[in-house]
């Protein structure tokens, strides 16, 4: 009895005496890892597109190590001499590091789960999430592929090390070295990234501002991908004795920076370099001390901004809703709204941004590789055509106000046309630029009238298709302002299926003006091809007037239960 009592006098006593420093150091490390392992496996129940997206990178993520694998196996075993192996590690070692920081940054946006601002409401400094928020950063499998790459690396860094080591001191002292060594660049791979964004978040910007930041960002990437393309087709130019002769340069001065620092300190020491192995550890020790400072008070000031709120300008212009030589009406004030909003709406501004990109880059590959030129040109024609389907899933992009239009009794057909109506004030100019430019750029002008009415054509039968498509299978976007490679709004099976339906039911009605306009091209003869894209106009014009009647007849009897469907943002 004394006993049980003891147990509850124990039990009430510890309940009595939870206070803000009960949960301390390890403790509370542990907790923000197994949170953060909780909210990650939960992050996958029912999102089909985060479970495929995640098997095609694990696929991608074991190509690259197999890869690795045989590159050191060529620079080690089968390469004799051995002596291009330091330069490798040394170059992949910077190069990892400048990734880790600029792909989150200028694409995918770092895992979030434990954003620093959800801590603000709880008595907890940065300096004591930090530790918890830096260990729970390696929950992930970017960072459990880094690691593999890492102890592969440093695998065969010990095997060339008693291979081609200078000395049985030096190796032993390389090899000391090696593994705090590459952890200590995981480390640096793992903060850079974190401080960035915690600075980001700290900062005293407005919200568009930091949106359109995003966007520009994921425009980079894009870029950067279509310019590595493009330099791809004039590699064979290349001198590769140059090559092979700047590679070293290149390396050692990379090497020098705190991007390479650290993963060439075992390959200094393992040369008998010690003075450049100490400068380097000393510069790699400082990066990771500064950037920890940084970090720590970054997400003191990100939680304090995520309580007084973000800075606005504070000026506001107002405009007429309905645009001029519009009639006042549901139909122009809806297309008024569309307009702002594609020009406000940094979800918009991201689904066109990245187009004059694309057809930037198809005029380079046309010069660059003049034989291709008919290919590209058919796809620009398809890239134009694809604008038509930048509004399936209009009113899910309207979410919760849409019950605005629900209220106040917006007809169903001046809904739908006056968004229309909008993305054809935009998208009308741009397609005949283009598709009459790029002929001409090309010297195929004899091209025009099948690319420029084809393309028309396709646009607006995507407009009828997207329509359709928009009230038959709606789905929540997410709030404005989600970073584009971040959105996860397209991850559900409505989202999947709209896309798959919208790009098969817009082509395949272009198929007889498509037939058509080869065959003119073929026999080249001017009329046939002309011919091809009125055609395509008058399917097009068709598909649109069929789509607009079955989506307003849909919209008129469903509009409240859609508006269920979108109400939430994802």
């Amino acid at each position: 009895m004394v006993g049980v009592l003891s147990t509850e006098h124990a039990r009430t006593a510890a309940a009595q005496d939870v206070r803000h420093g009960e949960i301390r150091g390890r403790d509370l490390v542990r907790l923000q890892l197994k949170l953060k392992w909780t909210l990650w496996k939960r992050s996958y129940r029912k999102n089909i597109g985060k479970i495929i997206g995640t098997s095609i990178g694990v696929l991608y993520g074991l190509g690259g190590l197999a890869m690795l694998v045989f590159l050191f196996l060529g620079t080690t075993l089968w390469a004799g001499e051995g002596e291009l192996f330091p330069q490798i590690v040394r170059g992949l070692g910077a190069v990892t590091v400048l990734l880790w920081f600029l792909i989150p940054v200028l694409a995918f946006g770092i895992d979030d789960t434990l954003d620093p601002r959800s801590f603000a409401l709880f008595p907890r400094s940065a300096r004591e999430l930090q530790p918890g928020m830096f260990a729970a950063a390696a929950l992930s499998l970017p960072s459990v592929f880094t690691l593999l790459a890492l102890a592969i690396a440093t695998a065969f860094e010990l095997l060339w090390l008693v291979l081609f080591g200078q000395g049985a001191g030096w190796v032993v002292l390389g090899a000391l070295a090696l593994i705090p060594a590459n952890l200590a660049g995981l480390g640096l791979c793992l903060l850079l990234p974190r401080a960035w964004f915690a600075h980001s978040a700290a900062r005293a910007s407005s919200r568009k501002g930091r949106e359109l930041g995003g966007i520009f960002g994921f425009l980079a990437m894009f870029v950067a991908i279509y310019a590595f393309s493009l330099s791809a087709q004039r590699i064979e130019d290349l001198d590769m004795l140059w090559v092979r002769e700047q590679l070293p340069l290149a390396t050692e001065v990379l090497a020098w920076t705190p991007l390479g620092a650290l993963f060439s300190v075992p390959m200094d020491l393992a040369e008998g370099r010690v003075l450049a192995a100490l400068l380097r550890a000393l510069i790699g020790a400082a990066t990771i001390m500064l950037i920890w400072l940084w970090w720590r008070r970054s997400i003191d000031l990100s939680m304090t901004s995520a309580l007084t709120g973000d800075a606005s300008s504070g000026q506001a212009k107002v405009s007429p809703l309905v645009p001029r030589l519009v009639p006042a009406g549901p139909f122009g004030a809806v297309m008024g709204k569309s307009l702002r909003y594609w020009r406000r709406d940094t979800r918009y501004l991201a689904a066109l941004g990245i187009y004059p990109v694309v057809i930037v880059f198809f005029v380079a590959m046309g010069f660059m590789v003049p034989e291709a030129r008919t290919m590209m040109l058919g796809m620009a024609v398809f890239m134009c055509a694809m604008t038509g389907l930048s509004i399936s899933n209009e009113i899910g992009f309207d979410g919760p106000s849409g019950w605005v239009n629900i209220v106040a009794g917006a007809p169903a057909r001046a809904n739908l046309l006056g968004r229309i109506a909008a993305m054809a004030v935009l998208m009308i100019p741009a397609v005949v630029v283009i598709t009459v430019a790029l002929p001409l750029l090309y010297g195929l002008p004899e091209l025009i009238p099948m690319t420029l009415l084809g393309s028309l054509g396709a646009m607006i039968s995507g407009w009828g298709t997207s329509m359709v498509v928009g009230v038959l299978l709606p789905y929540p976007s997410s709030p404005p302002g989600t970073n584009p490679m971040k959105d996860k709004s397209a991850s559900s099976s409505n989202a999947m299926l709209s896309m798959a339906i919208s790009m098969v039911t817009v082509f395949v009605p272009m198929l007889p003006p498509l037939g058509l306009g080869i065959w003119g091209a073929i026999a080249g003869n001017l009329t046939l091809i002309t011919g091809a894209g009125v055609l395509a106009i008058v399917i097009g014009v068709a598909v649109l007037l069929i789509g607009l009647r079955i989506a307003t007849v849909r919209l008129d009897a469903r509009y409240p239960d859609i508006f269920q469907k979108v109400r939430d943002h994802v």
